[in-house]
């Protein structure tokens, strides 16, 4: 995935697929907040949305009909617990070279864990 940040747009169209776990229609999605819904986007606007989307990896599209003339597409969205995944993922390797230790010391500020902490982080690594 190149980037996890998303637009407030964005957003909106992915909580709005989270709603139900299932494959949307462009037509669908055009008939929540394309020209004639409340948002009012355009054609134009809302698959510039939906590209940026897929490309972030938030979003799976899938064609049906020849390639050609790929005339129907089907979107989904990644679950809310990928995304967060995702995010976190994107996080540490972006900001922390994919170090856990360079993150957590960074999310402590340099100090060592208190005793109640070490021991939750024990606690959740054992059950994992």
């Amino acid at each position: 995935m190149n980037e996890v940040l998303l637009s407030d747009s964005e957003k909106e169209i992915l909580e709005w697929m989270w709603k139900e776990d299932k494959e949307y229609s462009y037509k669908d999605i055009a008939v929540r907040f394309g020209e004639d819904s409340e948002k009012g986007w355009k054609k134009q606007t809302l698959s510039t949305f939906l590209t940026r989307m897929e490309q972030k990896g938030v979003i799976s599209v899938r064609y049906e009909g020849e390639e050609r003339f790929r005339r129907r597409r089907y979107f989904r969205a990644l679950n809310s617990q990928q995304y967060e995944r995702k995010r976190a993922e994107h996080l540490l390797d972006s900001y922390f070279d994919g170090s856990l230790s360079r993150f957590m010391t960074a999310l402590n500020g340099g100090e060592k864990l208190g005793g109640k902490e070490a021991d939750e982080l024990r606690k959740f690594l054992e059950d994992m």
